[in-house]
């Protein structure tokens, strides 16, 4: 016998009023490039709204629940959720990729890119402009509830592991230069000494500088093992 597979609305306990915002949301800006539309996807708009209201609904939900604690731990928090890592395996717990439409030439979403997590963010960009704040933090409480552990929102960024592991190989800080603006946010280079160098980028000059420590930290892990 067989099992119906839940569809994404089932999952995330929420059914779309207005389905051409659920299509937009689903379908990723690469299906018009691919077939030369000339119609314009609002997929990355939906992914820039979501994306601010994605780090509001976080940034409340963790006020409320951690009232003891200072700035700098909600800070880090709220990267530690919002980070492209997190959004990616939410978008791969509620099988995001079996109900969204991608265009390159197969429909397979790359396993390194950043197409989910951006497709999650679009999601609650569509889900604030269907039903309001209310609703879409009722379903971003739900996506999120397994990552408000003290163990995940504790854990060391890449900035601070690239710190922590500078001034102990080499006695110096690491040097975030060259921020710059790009099509899909920013791009920055750090440097430890003159021997060693990344680039990240990120829709923000903080998530850029995070990507560009952590692209750091894979070459130092790679040279380690040479």
């Amino acid at each position: 016998m067989s099992h119906k597979k839940p569809t994404l609305e089932e999952t995330i306990d929420y059914v779309f009023k207005n389905r051409e915002l659920y299509n937009q949301a689903v379908t990723h800006s690469s299906c018009f490039n691919e077939k030369r539309d000339a119609r314009r996807s609002d997929n990355e708009k939906l992914e820039f709204l979501g994306d601010a209201i994605l780090n509001t609904v976080i940034s409340i939900i963790l006020y409320k629940r951690f009232r003891g604690r200072d700035e700098g731990f909600l800070s880090n928090a709220r990267s530690s959720l919002v980070k492209r890592e997190t959004l990616t395996a939410i978008a791969k717990e509620i099988n995001l990729d079996q109900h969204m439409s991608y265009g390159n030439g197969d429909g397979v979403v790359p396993e390194e890119s950043k197409v989910l997590s951006n497709m999650v963010e679009a999601l609650i960009g569509a889900l604030y402009l269907d039903s309001g704040i209310r609703n879409t933090a009722k379903v971003i409480r739900k996506l999120f509830s397994s990552y408000f552990t003290e163990e995940k929102l504790t854990e060391k960024n890449p900035k601070n592991i690239l710190q922590e592991l500078s001034q102990k190989k080499w006695g110096v800080l690491p040097r975030y230069k060259f921020p710059r603006k790009t099509k899909d946010g920013f791009a920055v280079i750090v440097f430890i000494g003159k021997d060693h160098k990344a680039r990240g980028t990120g829709k923000s000059k903080k998530e850029a500088e995070q990507s560009a420590a952590r692209n750091l930290l894979e070459y130092l892990a790679e040279i380690d093992e040479r």
